[in-house]
């Protein structure tokens, strides 16, 4: 009954036995593949006692599991940066690694995000590969790297991303972040296995500096919520996708992390950017509870670098060193209280601006740790544009200024009319300036009273605890302050000097000039690099011309490394971590010697 039918009896005869073919090879395949394994890890204790962990690590610094795939043996005698640092291992994990500076540190090394700070300051592409801007400024395709793992060898895809934007969406991550509030705006899609869509609330042409945060991997956390992330055992063995992966965990005294060896990413130097780079193998953060014993370390040899653990001065004179300086990404401003009238006159501001020796009363106070500022903006970044204004000193012009804006000089007040010396005081003759307590502060804030005093103003310094100086700050309760501003990565001026920032923001002094918010609405709206650099340039010029605020100093960022150590360059600095920007090209000579 079967005759008709016999070729097509014989096609899915043959058919069968191909499809079953196919799949014994496919799982032959599979099963003779080397799946990627936890290694042992050995976590090293005090007087060389040892103890060997592996399984599911414990959110302690005794059970670690180390990242999966190939790591440098124990024996390994390449040549090691062994770096000081002060203060703790708490979580290496890129959304908490704000509140702590080590594990800032050190997170960079081990996780990437979508984009990078470049030597300019300029966000540019990390594992993200492509970017579409909407005319609009409100949506971002972003196009992720389809030839990247996962340190544990596990393929990187847009679920990781999907997966790190939830967390940092979710409410509780707003308690300790600034930046939690804006991520629970942003709407993240996912297009694709390596394609996303990002949807703002409002243009934001800063937004690839904030995805310089760490991308985490959704397939070892999947379904941890940010508070269970808080406690969980992966802040202590880390997966990355970036060039080196935690190697093990060195206990101190009562079993406190005291120092934390990384090794390089054999997945990372596969990359076709990566080959030839990164000689250094190992990585060894040597941990310390002061200053004192970080500097005694790196004298008798314990470590071969140090970055920024003490005053310049001390750094610059350490033996056998190479000393790298960059200015910090931040600027100390002394800010006015445009609340109180005489504030809100520009003519006073720019006259208080010109009575004082800035660079002078710089070099003096704060020596080498720090150089004067002449910008919002700091040195090296793309969008810095300084200004003579800034450090200009004329007592004569000053002495104009007040004449034209009817402000009398206390020794004026004498021999003014009744109704004169009324308007002086209401003007301000004598005002505050809040200071945080430290010595170097004081001395320039007594510096600063002593020039101003020279156009007839007295000035009461009001010297306070760093709280007590956030809070007052906060709250508006000053007429004028000596403020630090962090600039970082993101060029984008609205949280400090833009009106809606004063009370929830930090235009602590409630400044409002028109053209310059104008300038910065249309800056952070601005998708085309080019035409927001002009943007930034004219804000430059529109806040030295109002003197909105008095930029002081530009603090400097110090790394001191053995004379072996070469290769080393620092650009603009983001963050103190972007020291390790360039670590791909470090080496150390003769290590044997």
């Amino acid at each position: 009954m079967f005759r008709g039918f016999r070729w097509q009896l014989i096609a899915l005869i043959l058919a069968i036995a191909v499809f079953l073919a196919g799949a014994i090879f496919r799982l032959s395949r599979q099963t003779s593949r080397p799946r990627p394994v936890a290694p042992t890890l050995t976590v090293v204790l005090p007087d060389d006692e040892t103890e060997e962990v592996t399984g599911e690590a414990r959110p302690v610094a005794t059970a670690v599991t180390a990242p999966a795939t190939k790591t440098v043996p124990s024996s390994d005698t390449s040549p090691t940066y062994r770096e000081g640092l002060v203060g703790a291992v708490r979580r290496l994990n890129p959304l908490f690694a704000h509140l702590n500076p080590v594990d800032h540190d050190i997170s960079r090394l081990i996780f990437e995000g979508l984009f990078a700070t470049n030597e300019y300051g300029e966000a540019v592409p990390r594992l993200a590969e492509q970017l579409v801007i909407s005319s609009d400024g409100i949506e971002y395709v972003i196009r992720l790297r389809a030839d990247l793992r996962w340190q544990d060898g596990t393929a990187f895809s847009a679920d990781d991303v999907v997966y790190t934007m939830s967390l940092l969406s979710d409410p509780e991550y707003a308690r300790i972040s600034p930046v939690g509030e804006f991520w629970s705006t942003v709407e993240t899609q996912k297009l694709g296995d390596h394609l996303l869509r990002f949807r703002l609330a409002q243009p934001l042409s800063s937004f690839p500096h904030l995805l310089t945060i760490g991308i985490l991997p959704e397939h070892v956390l999947r379904g941890t919520t940010i508070s269970q992330l808080a406690q969980h055992p992966f802040n202590l063995s880390p997966i990355g996708t970036g060039p080196y992966q935690l190697a093990e965990l060195r206990l101190g005294v009562g079993k406190a992390i005291s120092a934390v060896e990384l090794a390089r990413s054999p997945l990372y130097i596969e990359r076709l950017e990566s080959q030839g780079s990164h000689h250094l193998t190992r990585l060894s953060f040597h941990l310390f509870p002061d200053i004192e014993v970080a500097l005694a370390a790196y004298t008798s040899g314990a470590v071969n670098a140090l970055a920024n653990v003490a005053h310049r001065d001390r750094l610059l004179t350490l033996p056998n060193s190479r000393v790298f300086t960059q200015v910090d990404s931040s600027v100390v401003m002394l800010v006015f209280n445009w609340k109180e009238a005489a504030f809100a006159e520009r003519r006073l501001r720019q006259a208080l601006s010109l009575s004082l020796d800035l660079p002078e009363l710089v070099r003096t106070h704060l020596g080498a740790a720090v150089t004067y500022a002449d910008s919002p903006y700091t040195p090296g970044s793309s969008v810095y544009l300084p200004q003579a204004f800034w450090h200009t000193y004329d007592l004569v012009q000053a002495r104009a200024l007040l004449d034209a804006a009817g402000i009398f000089a206390a020794e004026a007040v004498d021999t003014a009319t009744d109704a004169d010396a009324a308007e002086a005081d209401s003007i301000g003759a004598s005002f505050s300036l809040l200071i945080e307590d430290t010595r170097p502060l004081r001395n320039l804030a007594d510096d600063i009273v002593t020039q101003w005093g020279q156009l007839g103003f007295e000035v009461q310094i009001d010297a306070v605890g760093a709280d007590d100086l956030t809070n007052r700050l906060s709250t508006g309760r000053f007429q004028t302050a000596i403020v630090s501003m962090r600039i970082g990565g993101d060029f984008d001026l609205y949280r400090y000097w833009h009106p809606a920032q004063y009370g929830n923001g930090r235009n602590y002094g409630a400044a409002s000039d028109h053209a310059v918010a104008e300038l910065i609405e249309k800056a952070r709206r601005e998708i085309y690099g080019s035409r927001r650099a002009a943007l930034y340039q004219q804000l430059q010029d529109a806040f030295a011309e109002q003197a909105i605020a008095l930029p002081l100093y530009y603090p400097l960022y110090t790394l001191v490394v053995s004379d072996q150590i070469e290769g080393l360059q620092l650009g603009y600095l983001a963050s103190p971590a972007d020291r390790f920007r360039g670590i791909g090209d470090w080496r150390i000579a003769n290590p044997a010697s």
